[in-house]
C-alpha cells in the first residue's frame, strides 16, 4: 500500500517537472513506463553543445547545481520513502585542463551509484560536452539520506528526467568557467574525532556493526586514518578559489535527525560552512571507510550528539590544512584507467539457496528472523550480500582510474575502501598530494583490508571479492598513478 500510494503521488507530481521532460511542457501526464522509455532515449535526444576551447596552460573551472527532487514521496535509502528535503541535494563539478586534455571531477550527494548508472551518466556527459568518458569521474558522498538512485522505481524514474539533464549542464558550466590557476596543497588531522567502527574487547573478542559486545571494548581494530587532505586552486582575476577536500570517513545518517526527509548529510553542512568562511567554491571527495565519532564506545575520544555539532571542528581542520599549505607545480593533465579483471567471490549452491530464502522471506519479518537463526547467518545483510555476489559473473571487470596534473593526483575506485588501503596508496604514491576516492564510477560495496578478514564482520561478509582483494586493488591503483607519473 505504501509503494502504491507513493507511486500515485509521484505520477501526479509530473505536472511540476515542466523543465525536466519535453512531454511535460505540454502538461500531458504520462505513465511511469512512458517516462522511463523517454528517459532511455535522453542521450540520443540531447544536442551537442561543444566544442569548447579551454585557456592555454593549466586552468580550473567549477559548477554546482541543485538536484533536489521536486516529486515526493520518493524512494530513499533502506527502501523507505521521503516526503521532502531537509537541505539541498547537490552535485558539483571541478574541471581541470592543460589546454589540450580536460578531466571532470564530479561529486554527488548520493549514497552510491551502481556501475550501470554511473556508466550511463558519464556517456551522457561525454556526448554533450565532448570530454572522453574515461576522463569523467563521479564520486558519491555516501550520504545514507538521499535518493536511492539505483532503482527504476516510479518516483526515482521521474526524478532521473531532471538528473540526466542537469549533469551535462553542470559539466558545460564548469568547462566554460575554466580559469588559469595556481595550486596549493595542505593536510591536517581530526584528532580525537575519527575512529574505526570495529572493536576488540577486553577478552579479545571482535565487535563489529550489529554485534552484541561480549565484553567492554578495549580498542579499535586498527588505527583510524584521521588525515584530511586539501587542494586549493587560486584562480586568476576575481574568480573564486576552488577548494577540494578528501577525507576517509563513513559519517552518520541524517534520517535519525529528520525522519522521512532527504538530506545531503555531513557534506552539505561542511560545504555550506566552507563557502561562507573561506569565500570559495567547495567540493568534497569521500575516501571510504571510517567514522566520525558521534557514537564511539571508547573513552578519551571527542563525542558529538550529531554530525551538525561536529562541523566547527571539521572546519578548523580544513582551515589548519590551508594555513600550512604550500604551492605545488601544476602541468599536463594525465589520465589513466583500466577495467581490472578479477575473480568474484564464490559460495556453494546450498549457501546461496539458504540466503535466497532469507531474502525472500521479507525484511525483518518473523519468518526471516527464524531463518537467519536456523541457517546461522549473522544478519539479513549477510544473506543479501551472498545473493548479490552469487548473481555476479565468475569474473568482474572493476574500473579504476587516476588523474594527475603536476605534483597532484587523484585515484578512484568503485567501492568502499578501508582507510588502511587508502593510506598505503597515498604513502606509496609518486605524487606530493594524492586524493584516494572510493564510491567512484560505481559501487561494489566493501573491500576490506587484509587485517579485517581474520575477524570477519559486516564489511567482510558484504565483500564480493576474495580475501586479499584490498591489497590487489591497491596495487592496481598504484600502477595507474605511476603510469601517470611516467607520462611527465
Amino acid at each position: 500500500m505504501k509503494r502504491f500510494f507513493a507511486t500515485v503521488l509521484a505520477l501526479v507530481s509530473l505536472l511540476s517537472l515542466g523543465s525536466c521532460s519535453s512531454s511535460l511542457e505540454t502538461g500531458e501526464v504520462k505513465t511511469a513506463e512512458e517516462v522511463k522509455e523517454s528517459v532511455e532515449k535522453t542521450p540520443e535526444k540531447e544536442a551537442e553543445t561543444g566544442p569548447f576551447v579551454p585557456p592555454e596552460g593549466f586552468s580550473v573551472g567549477y559548477a554546482r547545481l541543485d538536484m533536489t527532487p521536486s516529486n515526493f514521496p520518493i524512494l530513499s535509502y533502506d527502501d523507505g520513502y521521503a516526503n521532502g528535503a531537509h537541505d539541498p541535494i547537490q552535485m558539483t563539478c571541478v574541471a581541470v585542463s592543460d589546454g589540450e586534455t580536460t578531466a571532470l571531477l564530479i561529486t554527488l550527494d548520493l549514497r552510491n551509484m551502481g556501475v550501470t548508472l554511473a556508466t550511463r551518466c558519464r556517456e551522457i556527459i561525454s556526448k554533450n560536452v565532448g570530454i572522453p568518458v574515461e576522463n569523467i569521474y563521479m564520486n558519491s558522498s555516501h550520504t545514507h539520506s538521499s535518493v536511492d538512485c539505483n532503482f527504476d522505481e516510479d518516483s526515482v524514474t521521474i526524478w532521473k528526467t531532471k538528473f540526466y539533464k542537469l549533469l551535462p549542464q553542470m559539466a558545460e558550466q564548469a568547462i566554460r568557467d575554466l580559469t588559469p590557476a595556481d595550486a596549493y596543497v595542505g593536510a591536517s588531522h581530526t584528532e580525537g574525532l575519527t575512529f574505526v567502527r570495529r572493536y576488540i574487547g577486553e577478552d579479545g573478542s571482535f565487535n563489529g556493526i550489529g554485534d552484541a559486545a561480549t565484553s567492554v571494548n578495549l580498542r579499535h581494530e586498527s588505527e583510524a586514518d584521521s588525515e584530511m587532505r586539501v587542494i586549493r586552486f587560486d584562480r586568476a582575476g576575481d574568480a573564486k578559489d576552488v577548494v577540494m577536500v578528501n577525507y576517509q570517513t563513513h559519517y552518520g545518517g541524517a534520517t535519525s535527525l529528520w525522519p522521512e526527509k532527504l538530506s545531503a548529510d555531513f557534506v552539505h553542512f561542511l560545504r555550506q560552512s566552507a563557502e561562507k568562511e573561506l569565500n570559495c567554491h567547495f567540493s568534497y571527495f569521500n575516501g571510504g571507510s571510517g567514522n566520525l565519532a558521534f557514537n564511539t564506545k571508547l573513552e578519551g575520544e571527542l563525542k558529538y550528539p550529531t554530525f551538525v555539532d561536529a562541523i566547527p571542528h571539521m572546519m578548523d581542520v580544513v582551515k589548519d590544512a590551508i594555513k600550512g599549505e604550500e604551492k605545488v607545480q601544476t602541468g599536463k593533465v594525465r589520465v589513466e584507467n583500466n577495467d581490472f579483471v578479477t575473480e568474484s567471490r564464490k559460495f556453494d549452491e546450498d549457501t546461496v539457496a539458504k540466503a535466497k530464502q532469507v531474502v525472500d522471506a521479507g525484511k525483518d519479518t518473523q519468518v526471516q528472523k527464524d531463518l537467519i537463526l536456523q541457517y546461522g547467518f549473522r544478519s539479513r545483510y549477510e544473506a543479501a550480500a551472498i545473493c548479490r555476489t552469487a548473481a555476479m559473473a565468475d569474473q568482474t571487470a572493476v574500473n579504476f582510474g587516476a588523474v594527475s596534473f603536476g605534483d597532484i593526483a587523484l585515484a578512484f575506485a568503485p567501492y568502499e575502501m578501508f582507510d588502511a588501503n587508502a593510506k598505503e596508496i597515498r604513502e606509496a604514491s609518486p605524487f606530493q598530494m594524492t586524493f584516494v576516492c572510493g564510491y567512484t564510477n560505481g559501487d561494489y560495496s566493501y573491500v576490506p583490508a587484509a587485517y579485517a578478514w581474520e575477524n570477519g564482520g559486516y564489511e567482510v561478509f558484504s565483500c564480493r571479492f576474495p580475501e586479499g582483494c584490498g591489497e590487489v586493488f591497491a596495487n592496481e591503483i598504484l600502477r595507474l598513478l605511476n603510469a601517470c607519473k611516467a607520462q611527465g
